[in-house]
């Protein structure tokens, strides 16, 4: 194998490959480095208990309003590859009550737009909202889906709580609109205005998010797969099981990477190439000193502090049930709340394995749960214990036996597992924006986790940086 390309990227995960692919297509030689043994980063598939299932089951939303105008659905369109899928209900939330059992659902309707969505959060914070409060709500949702783009990027310094003081008068308004926070997954205080302008926007047009999944197989088969058989098939070249150490810096230049291949009695290995594409969190690549702090300006360090106070993982669950608990139809997708912890307080959410294509045993029952990392019980930090880690996921169990008698003790197996989520701190309140191109070194760019793709989802973002990411790199090589 060659240690010379044109371009080499840091992590196999989505940030990676659709950067990876798009070079290939040019034909641009690459090579993905990646720690793991597979690609995929947080959409990989994990075997539980003789089922195949996604770690990363939030990963798929449209703010769009149609999924065809998500740039995942049209990265594969522009590659040629096929991308078939299936909508998951998000019909109900529910809010456990006193009494165990009972259960209220709240409708999401994409037809009733901005007020659908406002009413739905007025419901899960047991906030009463009249016409005047819904009025003032209208009124803001306005404003925000009047911003342009670049209005946007102009206001990520200031917070969401700040911009609701001064600008919103109703209380009611206010707390409905304070009551997004954790379904948004982070406090008000640290949300960037310019996010939540450009993602509240769209409820105008959109209503409801779409929630929707590979119409077959899992995010490993239909997205992955594909997306690296691509990759190699146009000459691109993955090496997995190297740790990048360290970003090779030559007279203000990218030149390279130096990873250890901890598989071969920890093997030193150079790789060069005329720019360098980090495609794993920035903060990440800093504090374990792949990028040396000293390449980077001090204005763009105190935006990567104030991003990664924001990061932590998600907790997912997986829970296989000697039988079925919760009722197949409609609960594809819920947000459990329970009143034991205050008014109704967000514990996390629960999708049933069918609608995730999971395998299961007949007679049997999956249930996958996800904790973001923005609730009280689960700010793990970037390095969490397995006492935090164990302590949320029993607070979930508590939870849900509340609406759904005799789920723990239908458990059969259940497992654990952490995603580090780079959605989060995509909307921190910071003073300089970071970019997709490093400030100071040159052939230095960066996929995945810059501000600058304002009010995406998560993969929505990756891909929407790629396409632009992959023409500067094509100039700056040529």
């Amino acid at each position: 194998m060659k240690r010379e390309y044109d371009v080499i990227i840091i992590g196999g995960g989505p940030g990676g490959l659709s950067i990876g692919t798009l070079l290939a297509r040019e034909g641009i030689s690459s090579v993905i480095v990646e720690k793991d043994p597979t690609l995929g980063g947080r959409i990989r598939s994990v075997d539980f208990a003789g089922c195949r299932v996604d770690c990363a089951t939030h990963f798929l939303v449209s703010l769009e309003g149609a999924v065809e105008k998500t740039s995942v659905y049209q990265h594969f369109k522009k590659l040629g590859l096929p991308l078939e899928y299936k909508i998951v209900p998000w019909s109900m939330s529910l809010v456990t009550k006193e009494k165990p059992g009972q259960i209220d659902f709240f409708a999401m309707d994409p037809a009733l737009g901005a007020s659908n969505f406002f009413e739905f959060f007025a419901f899960a914070t047991g906030v009463e909202m009249g016409d005047e409060s819904k009025e003032e709500l209208m009124r803001v949702a306005s404003i925000c889906a009047d911003m342009s783009e670049e209005e946007c990027h102009k206001v990520v310094n200031v917070s969401f709580a700040d911009w609701i003081d001064k600008n919103v008068k109703d209380p009611i308004a206010q707390a409905v609109m304070l009551g997004m926070e954790p379904v948004v997954g982070a406090p008000a205080t640290n949300l960037n205005f310019g996010y939540v302008a450009k993602a509240f926007g769209t409820f105008i047009s959109a209503g409801a998010p779409l929630i929707w999944y590979p119409d077959k197989g899992t995010l490993e088969t239909a997205f992955v797969e594909p997306q690296a058989k691509y990759y190699k098939d146009h000459g691109g070249e993955i090496v997995t099981n190297r740790i990048v150490s360290s970003i090779s810096i030559e007279n203000g230049k990218a030149t390279g990477v130096v990873a250890v291949d901890f598989r071969n009695r920890y093997m030193i290995e150079e790789y060069k190439a005329k720019a360098v594409i980090c495609a794993i969190p920035i903060f990440e690549a800093v504090a374990k000193n792949v990028l040396s702090s000293e390449f980077i300006t001090k204005e763009w360090a105190e935006s990567i502090r104030r991003c990664a106070a924001l990061s932590g993982p998600d907790l997912s669950g997986f829970f296989l049930l000697n039988k079925e608990v919760l009722p197949e139809d409609g609960c594809g997708w819920m947000h459990i709340f329970d009143t034991d912890y205050g008014l109704p307080t967000y514990v996390g959410d629960c999708t049933l394995g069918s609608y995730i294509n999971s395998s299961v045993p007949k007679g049997k029952q999956l249930v996958t749960s996800m904790i973001p990392n923005s609730l009280t019980t689960s700010q793990f930090g970037l390095n969490p214990t397995m006492d935090k880690v164990r302590a949320a996921h029993n607070a979930w169990k508590e939870s849900i036996e509340k609406p759904f008698p005799g789920f723990n003790d239908a458990i059969e197996y259940e497992g654990m597992n952490l995603q580090l989520n780079f959605t989060r701190y995509a909307y921190a309140v910071v003073d300089t924006e970071l970019q997709i191109q490093s400030p100071n070194i040159e052939g230095l760019y960066f996929g995945g986790d810059s501000i600058w793709a304002l009010g995406k989802p998560m993969q929505d973002k990756c891909y929407e940086i790629a396409e632009p990411l992959c023409e500067r790199i094509a100039d700056y090589i040529r």
